[in-house]
């Protein structure tokens, strides 16, 4: 239970920006792929973005929580090839 509340305290200190641009150029993108009936587009289209404020724009968050860890830096660099590499698959695939 410590280290639960260790986490919340952690992120409850931390602020993660995301620009008002992005989150409307995410939104009218999304929207026209949907409106377009281009549903896979649209969701890789949102899963990209969540990708990118998630793992990119915010690296300084997760570097600061891992600090000099290693093994901290390799579960970072890890999820983030996954999650890239799913996103990059599904775009192959026909049928889904």
């Amino acid at each position: 239970m410590d280290g639960i509340n260790g986490l919340v305290d952690f992120f409850a200190q931390k602020v993660f920006i995301i620009s008002f641009g992005q989150i409307g150029l995410m939104f009218l993108l999304c929207f026209f792929c949907l409106f377009s009936g281009k549903y896979k587009t649209g969701l890789l289209l949102s899963y990209f973005f969540i990708f990118y404020w998630g793992f990119v724009s915010n690296r300084g968050h997760w570097l600061e929580l891992f600090g000099d860890n290693g093994t901290g830096l390799v579960l970072y660099l890890f999820s983030a090839t996954a999650i890239a590499l799913m996103g990059v698959i599904s775009i192959f695939q026909e049928n889904h």
